[in-house]
């Protein structure tokens, strides 16, 4: 590899020398391990397709959050040197890129690169199970941000943002040639499909929101042929049992409402069920008028119905 090393001198500048590559923060995606970013979502980034990545909670929370893991990192830590990483190191044959949110110096093994996570109780003990494990994705973040400073190991730090309490986790992922041949074959294929036009497989789970983007409209008296799709007769079958369950459980729903209404006949609350809060109060309803505008349906009916 050669790595370019590129000062940091602000955030627009950051975010647009970054913008070319396939950056530590989204190699999951190409594993189909990330939590939010798929690989089509990134390849349409990169074919030119421009998406809002406006500042959302979660990421202003590590934003602000970020130099306080780090100092929680030097008080378990003492040993460590911990230093804001200014610059932005990529290959530029293989545009692939990260910034390293700290430096480790002064380690006896040598350098090493430290990524910073908050994250709420409840999805630390979820994704990070506790502190038995450290999320695949993240583990991916660390090692190609380990090979592109060219540090000896990595350290992910995670602070669980308590009421009360900032409870640290301190974990290391140790450099593997085996899972960075992995990465970097990953991310030269990607490119090789941009290039080439061909479109990673959609994750259904994520890429939703895609379709507004890749079709938003339909042409007039287009149809596709599925003739030969073995897999969709399967994904129907199932979603009319899913329906069918669905419809089966409402009207049940329907149903325990219903008794519960009987009982209460004119009563505001229900009393006596310490562990349940039930009201059934007159509300006044706004007259709305929702603004006209066009959007794609999709309708399915079995035939033989």
């Amino acid at each position: 590899m050669t790595i370019e090393r590129i000062p940091i001198t602000s955030r627009e500048q950051w975010l647009s020398v970054r913008k070319p590559d396939v950056t530590a923060s989204v190699v999951a995606a190409l594993f189909g391990a990330h939590p939010y970013k798929s690989a089509l979502r990134l390849y349409l980034e990169h074919a030119g397709i421009e998406f809002d990545d406006s500042d959302n909670p979660v990421k202003r929370r590590g934003r602000i959050m970020e130099p306080s893991v780090a100092l929680a990192v030097a008080e378990q830590r003492p040993d460590w040197h911990i230093e804001k990483c200014n610059f932005y190191c990529r290959d530029p044959d293989l545009r692939l890129g990260a910034t390293p949110d700290f430096l480790i110096h002064g380690d006896p093994r040598g350098l090493g690169v430290l990524q910073t996570k908050t994250a709420a109780p409840s999805v630390y003990e979820r994704d990070w199970e506790g502190g038995r494990t450290t999320p695949f994705w993240i583990q991916l973040q660390s090692l190609t941000e380990a090979m592109l400073v060219e540090a000896v190991f990595a350290a992910v730090a995670v602070l669980q943002v308590h009421a009360f309490d900032l409870a640290l986790s301190l974990a290391e992922v140790q450099r593997h040639p085996g899972a960075e041949k992995r990465i970097t074959t990953a991310v030269a294929k990607f490119w090789q499909d941009v290039a080439a036009g061909r479109e990673p497989d959609p994750d259904y789970g994520k890429d939703a929101e895609l379709l507004r983007v890749i079709a938003p409209h339909e042409i007039a008296s287009k149809s596709v042929n599925l003739a030969g799709d073995n897999e969709l007769p399967t994904l129907l079958d199932q979603r009319e049992a899913i329906m069918t369950s669905i419809n089966a459980y409402e009207a049940r729903k329907e149903e325990i409402e219903t008794a519960i209404k009987f009982r209460m006949r004119d009563a505001e609350s229900i009393a006596g069920l310490p562990e349940w809060s039930i009201t059934w109060k007159t509300h006044h309803r706004k007259e709305k008028i929702t603004p006209a505008k066009d959007i794609r349906t999709l309708r399915i009916h079995h035939k033989k119905d």
